[in-house]
C-alpha cells in the first residue's frame, strides 16, 4: 500500500463515471459542421477526456496551495457560473491554470526570482 492509493481509487472512480456517460466524440467528426461556435451543449461536456490527462505531481508549499484551492472554488468557478459552466472538471481547471502560465513565462520566471530573493 502507498501513500497514493486513494489518489489512484479516484482516477479509477472518475474514469469509470466518464466511461459510463459515454464516449467523447468531437462534433464535426459527427457533423461534419464547424465548431468555432460555442454550443450550450458544448459547455455542458468536458473539454477533454479522462484518457487524455496525465496525473503529474506539483510541490507548491501548502499555504500556496490552499490559497489555490481556494481561487479556484471561489473565484473561477463564480466565473464558469457567469457562463452557465457548472460541470467542471480538476483536470479541465489545471489544464486552464496551466495554459494561462504558459502564456506568462516572464511572470512565472519573475515570481521565481522574487521567490529566491525574499
Amino acid at each position: 500500500m502507498t501513500g497514493f492509493d486513494d489518489l489512484n481509487e479516484a482516477g479509477k472512480d472518475q474514469a469509470a463515471e466518464e466511461e459510463e456517460s459515454g464516449p467523447v466524440v468531437d462534433a464535426d467528426e459527427t457533423t461534419g459542421q464547424d465548431t468555432s461556435t460555442s454550443t450550450v451543449n458544448d459547455r455542458n461536456e468536458p473539454a477533454f477526456s479522462f484518457d487524455e490527462s496525465v496525473q503529474a505531481q506539483i510541490y507548491p508549499r501548502k499555504s500556496t496551495h490552499e490559497k489555490f484551492e481556494d481561487f479556484l472554488d471561489i473565484e473561477v468557478k463564480r466565473h464558469l457560473r457567469d457562463r452557465n459552466i457548472r460541470n467542471e472538471t480538476g483536470r479541465e481547471l489545471h489544464e486552464a491554470v496551466l495554459k494561462v502560465a504558459i502564456q506568462h513565462p516572464e511572470e512565472v520566471a519573475e515570481r521565481l526570482e522574487n521567490e529566491r530573493t525574499e
